[in-house]
């Protein structure tokens, strides 16, 4: 068995009925001149690559009386068939009937009598291609594990790869006793409590430095700390809904080369373009900056090999109150800069070890209480939402011989903040995943088409800079 340490442990205990903390991705495949594309095949190929994702054939056992956090062990009970479903998309079978249904999967928890993750075949698309809807808890990896992931799924050409077998026959070791898990959370909060002296050193330093990095943003007008009120930051409920879109990766490039920022900032004004058109169509715009959390993996090669999660947290403003696009994009840019050049008071190491000193049953009650009482709704929220961007396979990528046209990642909505944008590259374009609780986001897919008709014009203008300077050489 395995202790579930950090961040990991987080998001297994303050999970709730409506703060699900899964993450949720779309493939869409397609299957020309493949025979036979089948529910049978994706079990097939998982079954062929299992043995390189080991944490899919564990599942997660709680500690009696919740005495420390919950172990990863070996499902005994491991079957493909519990994991792998089918489901056939009623008429028209468009990319509105796929988001619809990913969302309905997206909304239902799940099971944690089994290793925590499923996959659905998708058929019945109009235009003859396939989806495979996967569901993979938060606690197993952050988006740059799924980038490992997808490297132990996906072949490089149509004929497939190379799989090596496993060296041997897997059988899962026998579950511990109740008194093995006592006697491994006894013997696990003796180490911890030698860690204690030196976290509460380090914590009250990073106190400090946290109350002198607010100050000093404040002073200087960078970010703010509390995120305006907006109608998607609210209550959420358990249901979720999705906006599936793509756009090409070279109107980005040729928008950052154009204007002299990078990608991820590209991207962020996209997104603020796309917010605040959905916040002036609904009378909320408010009069500053929305503040988005922009995750940022801090992987090591240490880390190589292992999912989990490895992620530091930018807050940057995305200057809503701003028309001019260019404007944005280049306030942004200077937002950005300063979000990295800030040292960070409290990184990830010091927080998960907070979570590792904490009770696990004091983490799961708080956030209990935190969702039925419905405390987020009387304070001021850090950040409006959540905007990742993950760098995808610049190369075609292939699967069971079909060739993947896209792929859609959806991160878990965070109390308080129902909407949520995750962007991933491949090959050539952009693939925008928005996820949001539909009764906070009344248009989910406004915004993900807001998204692309951004970068459209953000390309546009960069065409412009591009001529003008091509007619002044």
């Amino acid at each position: 068995m395995e202790r579930i340490t950090g961040a990991d442990a987080l998001f297994l205990e303050a999970e709730t009925p409506t703060m699900m903390m899964h993450v949720v991705g779309v493939l869409v495949l397609d299957t020309t001149g493949v025979d036979g594309w089948t529910i049978d095949r994706v079990t097939n190929v998982m079954e062929e690559r299992i043995h390189l994702i080991e944490p899919f054939r564990r599942r997660m056992l709680p500690v009696p009386a919740a005495l420390d956090h919950p172990r990863w062990i070996e499902d005994p009970d491991f079957d493909l068939d519990r994991h792998v479903a089918h489901h056939t998309l009623e008429s028209p079978g468009d990319m509105r009937a796929l988001a619809a249904f990913a969302g309905e999967v997206a909304s239902q928890p799940l099971p944690r009598d089994r290793p925590l993750w499923e996959m659905w075949l998708v058929d019945g698309l109009a235009d003859g291609t396939v989806a495979l809807v996967s569901k993979v808890h938060h606690a197993l990896m952050d988006g740059a594990a799924g980038g490992e992931l997808m490297a132990s799924l996906f072949d490089l050409s149509p004929e497939g790869d190379a799989v090596a077998p496993p060296e041997h026959e897997w059988s899962p070791k026998p579950s511990p006793s109740s008194g093995d898990l006592v006697a491994d959370a006894l013997g696990a909060a003796l180490a911890r409590t030698r860690r204690l002296p030196s976290t509460l050193v380090r914590s009250a330093g990073a106190v400090t430095g946290a109350a002198r990095s607010a100050i000093s943003r404040q002073v200087a007008g960078g970010t703010p700390l509390f995120a305006p009120s907006t109608p998607f930051n609210g209550r959420l409920t358990e249901r979720r809904a999705m906006s599936l879109t793509q756009c090409r990766l070279d109107d980005l490039r040729r928008t950052r080369t154009a204007f002299g920022t990078k990608v991820n900032d590209v991207v962020l004004a996209a997104a603020t373009a796309s917010l605040r058109r959905y916040l002036v169509d609904r009378d909320a715009l408010p009069s500053g900056p929305l503040v988005a959390s922009v995750p940022m993996s801090v992987r090591t090669e240490s880390d190589d090999g292992r999912l989990g999660n490895r992620t530091a947290n930018l807050m940057v403003p995305l200057p809503v109150h701003l028309t001019d696009p260019v404007e944005v994009l280049q306030t942004i840019r200077a937002y950005t800069a300063e979000a990295k050049a800030t040292p960070k008071a409290v990184g990830p190491d010091l927080f998960a070890d907070w979570v590792d000193l904490t009770s696990s049953a004091l983490i799961h009650g708080t956030a209990q209480a935190y969702s039925s009482l419905g405390i987020s709704g009387i304070h001021p929220s850090p950040f409006n939402l959540v905007i990742s961007n993950v760098p995808g396979p610049p190369i075609p990528l292939y699967l069971g011989g079909a060739t993947v046209t896209a792929t859609y990642p959806m991160g878990p909505l965070i109390t308080n903040n129902g909407l949520n944008i995750t962007v991933l590259s491949q090959s050539d374009e952009l693939n925008v995943g928005v996820i949001a609780c539909p009764d906070l986001v009344d248009d989910v897919e406004a915004v993900g088409v807001g998204f692309v008709e951004a970068i459209q014009e953000l390309a546009g203008l960069a065409d412009q800079v591009n001529t003008e300077e091509n007619d002044d050489g």
